[in-house]
């Protein structure tokens, strides 16, 4: 604060010293002659014995300029020197100012990206908690789903759960397709299996969608989506689990069974992996089970 207030006296005494010196050389260049001429006349009367001519007087006063002009030029080369000074030290202020700013923006951008860090991990740490809440919320969903499912599919009154027959024949779908292509298969039971993977189908379907959002969620990262993923695994018991694997292939959910494959959610069933194209469309086309393109067709990186 003092050295912005001895500035402008600082500034205010330099510039009356430069008025103070222009005036002394216009006073001093107007008054030459006279001097000049004074000086001849003090001679005169010290020195008798000389007697300057008129014509001579003004040959000495001009003379005299000489001596004057090479005053002001070593004045003024004086002046310039000061002036290569003061530019020089104002340059070096210059340097100063300008790396105390550099030094100030650094701050600044420095204090801008702890502030945007911050505000990102803030804003990840609450997607995080949205999208557990949501996470828990569509368990239950599901769950539901799953035991209304699984409650169409019991026999009234009797512990009989089909789900077990549409897995058995499943488990040996080669042979089952074969056998109704001859007409060695009873057509009514064939129909009823296309009917029970009908039945249950919502809760297959549900739980893909769940799994592709979860695989497909930019902000998570590799163990949080792992993790999620091995909790809807522990949900279902594991022949279930081996169910929606059988299913995903009969659906050609591919990419996404393909994804669980490789993560070791999924136990590979060669068996079922060798299933032909040609009797995986034979059973969507009898039995009426059409693919869901959202899940058929989506994009999945391993």
């Amino acid at each position: 604060m003092a050295d912005q207030e001895s500035s402008p006296k600082k500034k205010r005494s330099k510039r009356n010293c430069m008025y103070g010196l222009l005036i002394i050389v216009s006073v001093l260049f107007i008054a030459w002659p006279f001097i000049t001429w004074g000086s001849l006349g003090i001679a005169d009367w010290l020195f008798e014995g000389i007697n300057f001519p008129e014509t001579s007087r003004f040959g000495i006063s001009g003379d005299m300029y000489g001596g004057l002009n090479a005053l002001f030029s070593g004045s003024a080369f004086i002046c310039f020197i000061y002036a290569l000074r003061q530019q020089r030290l104002e340059l070096q202020l210059q340097r100063r100012e300008l790396s105390l700013q550099r030094r100030e923006l650094k701050a600044q951008c420095r204090e801008q990206e702890r502030q945007a860090n911050e505000f990102e991990l803030q804003n990840k740490l609450m997607k995080n908690q949205q999208f557990e809440s949501f996470f828990y919320q569509q368990i239950v969903f599901i769950k539901s789903i799953y035991t209304e499912n699984r409650a169409l599919l019991k026999e009234p009154n009797k512990n009989i759960d089909f789900i077990n027959d549409v897995i058995s024949f499943i488990n040996d779908i080669e042979k089952n397709i074969m056998e109704f292509k001859i007409g060695n298969y009873g057509v009514s039971y064939f129909y009823w299996i296309g009917d029970c993977i009908l039945t249950i189908r919502p809760w297959i379907d549900s739980t893909y969608n769940f799994i592709l959002m979860i695989i497909t969620e930019d902000f998570l990262n590799k163990k949080q989506k792992e993790k999620y993923l091995y909790i809807i695994k522990n949900m279902f018991p594991q022949k279930d689990w081996d169910l929606i694997y059988f299913l995903g292939v009969i659906f050609k959910y591919d990419k996404i069974k393909n994804y669980l494959l490789y993560k070791g959610l999924f136990e590979r069933n060669d068996f079922i992996e060798r299933l032909s194209e040609d009797n995986i469309q034979f059973l969507q086309n009898e039995m009426k089970l059409k693919s869901n393109l959202s899940l058929e067709s989506c994009e999945i990186e391993l």
